[in-house]
């Protein structure tokens, strides 16, 4: 408590005191603590309501050419990610992809490294019909 917010708890007190001189002291804190409540002391915590990218993906720069072809057998590529990415005994695994502008993007369990992101390049890359130009490296948000 400020000294300010002291001296106004006291102050009215007072007055309190001399509006009922017979009460005693008990019931004027009760009746003081009834019209001014104590401040809530726990803080107030921002609720966030927008969220940035998350880490746990990979966007991959591609042309709309490729990305249709990808995202027409999504869960075939998935499925081949995870094996790619299980045969170099890494722990990422890719949940999801979904078309972004310029696209695509693979949601994953953790943040990939860089051999997870080589390793899904090279797969996208070779891909029937993608040449080197239409699919670029990925990138972390």
């Amino acid at each position: 408590m400020s000294y300010t917010q002291a001296t106004n708890a006291t102050a009215s007190i007072l007055k309190i005191k001399e509006a009922f001189l017979a009460l005693p002291n008990k019931k004027i804190l009760e009746i003081h603590n009834a019209a001014f409540p104590k401040p809530d002391n726990k803080g107030h915590r921002i609720q966030h309501t927008t969220k940035g990218p998350s880490r746990k993906q990979a966007i991959v720069p591609t042309s709309d050419n490729i990305k249709d072809t990808i995202m027409g057998k999504a869960n075939t590529h998935i499925f081949q990610i995870n094996m790619l990415l299980k045969s170099i005994k890494s722990t990422t695994r890719a949940e999801f992809i979904y078309p972004c502008p310029g696209g695509v993007s693979i949601n994953t369990n953790s943040v990939p490294n860089t051999s997870d992101l080589n390793t899904i390049e090279r797969y996208l890359k070779s891909i029937n019909g993608a040449s080197n130009d239409e699919v670029l490296a990925p990138w972390l948000p």
